[in-house]
């Protein structure tokens, strides 16, 4: 056998060894070289595929939540307590007697009537709440009344009331703080701010 003879076979059994490599490895047809990469069809496919694992997820966490409240069990719990649904009621009568084009409403988040164009801030005030929202003919806040309970100073109150009192004012809507034995020299001052809003 020559040497051209003996190389061409070593060549032949060289490409074939590498075929049935190819093949048992499960990769029949991939080229060498090609591993890691992808066609720019398929880049693309992945790139649009890479936003549907966020939508998946909460798609997931709302029918977790779903799953949780169905296999749970509510209770009603009330919306103020009765020390604060006497404050209510007071500033219900207040509005009924002198001034009708207002409302009152209780347990109101301030995010609800506040807005900043800085998110920090608005974060700061927005899972805060208000223990009564007085507002205007058009539904426009004019009055934040806060009730503060015999056991209303605990742990952080001072400072969380400090952030409602400097957001409110900021924003023009009057402050105004009962104390656990409001008189009703406090209530006629609420009365006159209104007075004095719809002059």
């Amino acid at each position: 056998m020559s040497l051209t003879s003996f190389l061409l076979l070593a060549l032949v059994a060289f490409v074939l060894i590498k075929i049935l490599s190819k093949t048992r490895s499960g990769r029949p047809g991939r080229k060498k070289g090609s591993a890691g990469r992808s066609s720019p069809y398929q880049q693309r496919e992945r790139s649009e595929d890479s936003f549907k694992p966020q939508e998946t997820r909460e798609e997931n966490t709302a029918e977790r939540q779903l799953a949780n409240v169905r296999c749970s069990e509510f209770r009603k719990r009330p919306l103020m307590n009765k020390s604060e649904y006497a404050v209510f009621c007071r500033l219900e009568a207040l509005l009924s007697k002198s001034h009708r084009s207002y409302r009152v409403f209780a347990q109101v988040s301030l995010g609800e009537i506040l807005g900043s164009d800085s998110k920090q801030a608005y974060w700061a005030i927005n899972s805060k709440r208000a223990d009564f929202v007085i507002i205007d003919r058009s539904g426009q806040p004019v009055a934040v009344v806060e009730y503060h309970g015999s056991g209303h100073y605990q742990g952080d109150a001072i400072t969380r009331d400090a952030i409602k009192r400097e957001a409110c004012n900021s924003a023009g809507i009057a402050y105004i703080e009962l104390s656990a034995r409001y008189s009703e020299a406090d209530i006629t001052v609420i009365s006159e701010h209104l007075r004095t809003e719809a002059a």
